[in-house]
Formats: C-alpha cells, structure tokens, sequence
C-alpha cells in the first residue's frame, strides 16, 4: 500500500479554488452604529427628567417632527446613565500609572500635600533669611563670617609609646576547683 501525501494547493478541489475566489471579490462589511445618533436637545431632556413616562410625554410633546416610535424612545432611555455620567464634571486626578489600591492612592496623595507644604515653609524661610542677610551692615557679614569659619584641624604629633624597661615574670597559672 502506498500513501501520497498533496500539499493543500494541490488537494483543493475545483469547488474550493471557486469559494476561495467569490470571497475575495465580496464587497466589505459596513460598520453598523450600536447606538442611534442622538442630538444634544434630546440628552438634555433625558437628563432633566425622572423617570421613563415623564420623558416618552415630553419626547413627543417637543420633538413631534420625529417618526421615533416607543423602542427607539426607550433605547435613549435606556442610555440614561450613560449621559449622566457624562455629564458630571470629572475630577481629574493624575493617573500614577502605577497601579495602587485607592487607599493607597489616597495616603500618597496625602504624603504629597505634605511635602508640597514643607517645600513652601522651606522656599518663605530661605526668602525670609536672604532678605535679613541683604538688610545687614557688609561689616557685620564678614565679621560674622570670620567667626563661623571652621578651625583648622590640628594635627596632634606621632609620639612612640615608652618602652618598659626590665622583664615582667609570666604570672603563675592557677587552676580552680
């Protein structure tokens, strides 16, 4: 018994080589909106209303231009909470890009408000002193800088031990009981 092997071109049927060929001449897809295109009047009016029957009224009391029927009504609805979240103002509040818990998150912010406050108790304080230094007689100054000036280091000289004249005797070893 013999056993061929076909390389995939060659194992193509006819059939195969024709589907493979109408495939690529079909025209792309049209990407399809998820959502309806809703103007900025109609999200305001969702907004300012409470709940779904409140909104159907008024829908078509302002918009009665507009062939909309009650599932395309209730689908603006539907995204309700999606305008609302929108629309509140965002704090914004830098991203650490380092992945920490919001506790965390919260100590560090913290930690930085306090460094940011000692930083600006350091820049008043080193203002504070040059403008005291700047008031100053210049006599004072280098007066003052004589006298906080560091002493030189003083060097005491190399002395030898003194040498013991004579032989200490080893003490004796005494054994304890």
């Amino acid at each position: 018994m013999k056993i061929q092997l076909f390389s995939t071109s060659e194992f193509m049927t006819e059939k195969h080589s024709n589907q493979k060929k109408s495939n690529l001449s079909r025209m792309p897809r049209v990407h399809k909106r998820k959502y309806e295109k809703i103007d900025t009047a109609e999200i305001d009016l969702v907004v300012q209303c409470q709940d779904s029957h409140e909104f159907y009224k008024r829908y078509r009391e302002i918009f009665p231009d507009k062939k909309k029927g009650i599932d395309s009504i209730s689908k603006i609805w539907k995204r309700r909470g999606e305008f609302l979240k929108k629309q509140q103002p965002v704090p914004e509040i830098p991203e650490s890009g380092m992945g920490l818990s919001p506790e965390l998150e919260i100590l560090v912010m913290a930690q930085n408000k306090v460094l940011t406050d000692l930083s600006v108790l350091i820049k008043e304080h080193l203002r504070v002193t040059r403008e005291i230094l700047e008031r100053l007689p210049e006599g004072l100054q280098k007066t003052e800088e004589h006298i906080h000036k560091p002493a030189q280091p003083k060097t005491p000289e190399q002395k030898e031990p003194a040498k013991k004249t004579g032989h200490d005797k080893p003490a004796d070893i005494m054994i304890g009981s």
